[in-house]
């Protein structure tokens, strides 16, 4: 059975929105042509798959089934066409992660040199959610740190360690530690860290958990914070308890908020950029360049004052 693309890029766009008009708005469409396109559709496959009812539209059973394999599908035939693009049209696909962290400031630099780079980024929060991703083409790249990630590391990629982050830990302005320049982790000993939690222990999570047992610092996992207000009720809510983050994440804009080195000794973040071992993309090459360019691959580790886990020290010899 032969079934063709543009009907299955129809059904995950509609299956996605469940408005037959918006689906059709985002597809460039008209509703009358969308219709007939799922109609097309069910009848190659024999089955239907929505469930309308006045203006209720549901996937049906056969459509929540099929939505899966079809996002797959389309992933295969975006892949497909990517491999035979000239290089230098190719699409970058790469997920940094989170929009305010280190590996946007290396992507940036990339565009800010390269004007011309074809750039599709994705923010899935952790390195175990883009593997998946990756192993199957629909992304070409990903950031993350490669220790402590849920489930088995996959044969078919490789990584390059790419930036040592040193941790900040983020106050209030009126904290009792607010007007230090330097925060010691003793002090972390005395106050605690809290962490927000989004329900999956991601990376981040796992590092700090590591940090907090090596350093006996008292640690808090809490709800999720949505946005920047959200984080200065919560940190408020928290008391003298410090949140963590990486050094390269700016608060100047801030008026509620501080960001200070940790020290004695510097907790180091290692970001690695990950790949499909036998399938690189031309710009993971200027990736590496930019890294140098900027200093952030220099990796001079003094284990008297810095600190990274023991499962992330073996990226340095490598």
């Amino acid at each position: 059975m032969d079934v063709d693309i543009a009907l299955v890029r129809s059904f995950v766009v509609t299956a996605d929105e469940l408005h037959f008009r918006r689906a059709a708005e985002l597809l460039g469409i008209t509703q009358q042509a969308l219709s007939q396109r799922i109609r097309r559709l069910e009848n190659t496959l024999g089955v239907m798959l929505f469930v309308r009812e006045g203006r209720s539209v549901e996937l049906s059973e056969h459509g929540r089934r099929f939505l899966a394999p079809a996002i797959r599908l389309l992933a295969a035939a975006d892949a497909a066409l990517e491999a035979v693009r000239p290089e230098r049209q190719r699409l970058l696909r790469i997920d940094v992660v989170d929009g305010r962290l280190a590996p946007l400031r290396l992507v940036r630099k990339l565009v800010e040199d390269n004007p011309d780079v074809q750039l599709s980024l994705s923010m899935r929060q952790r390195l175990s959610a883009a593997l998946p991703a990756l192993v199957r083409g629909e992304i070409d790249a990903a950031f993350g740190r490669v220790h402590d990630v849920s489930g088995t590391w996959p044969a078919s990629v490789t990584s390059r360690l790419m930036r040592l982050e040193p941790l900040h830990a983020v106050v209030l302005r009126d904290h009792p530690l607010a007007d230090r320049s330097a925060v010691e982790t003793s002090d972390l000993r005395k106050v605690g860290v809290w962490l927000p939690y989004y329900g999956t222990p991601s990376e981040w999570v796992c590092y700090v958990r590591r940090f907090a047992d090596a350093f006996d610092v008292p640690l808090t996992l809490t709800g999720p914070v949505v946005d920047e207000e959200h984080l200065v009720r919560r940190m408020r809510e928290r008391g003298d308890e410090v949140c963590l983050s990486g050094g390269d994440v700016s608060y100047d804009h801030s008026d509620a908020i501080r960001s200070i080195p940790v020290t004695a000794p510097v907790p180091l973040y290692p970001w690695s950029l990950v790949w499909r071992r036998y399938e690189t993309h031309h710009l993971i090459e200027k990736l590496f360049g930019v890294a140098h360019e900027t200093g952030a691959d220099g990796f001079d580790y003094d284990s008297e004052e810095q600190w990274l886990p023991e499962p992330d020290r073996e990226l340095l010899a490598r």
